[in-house]
């Protein structure tokens, strides 16, 4: 129960985050729908692994971290690329994708 909450917070907080930024990027309507989409197919499993690996290894967090999110970036820019058609799409998945991590980020210390 604690980690199926923990997912539905952290898909709540990067959508809340990520859907204003990309906006700005000049992302509209079917667009965001879009990229809503890949974040519910991003962000439980980043979640889940980065869960598991922590939970369960003495691997440095960074190690676990930092593929994960990048793996993110690229399959959310993949997906911005192919169905929405965006010609930035690496860089508009990079810049939503580190403004909701860091926002995460200092929650997580705050809390």
């Amino acid at each position: 129960m604690k980690l199926l909450l923990l997912m539905l917070i952290c898909l709540a907080l990067t959508e809340a985050v990520e859907l204003p930024v990309l906006y700005l990027l000049g992302f509209r309507r079917r667009e965001l729908i879009i990229a809503a989409l890949a974040n519910v197919v991003t962000n439980p499993p980043v979640v889940l692994i980065r869960f598991v690996l922590l939970s369960l290894t003495s691997l440095p967090e960074w190690s676990v971290v930092l593929p994960l999110e990048i793996s993110a970036v690229l399959v959310e820019a993949l997906i911005y690329r192919r169905a929405a058609g965006r010609k930035r799409a690496l860089p508009e998945s990079f810049i939503a994708n580190a403004l909701s991590y860091s926002l995460g980020l200092v929650i997580s210390i705050l809390i």
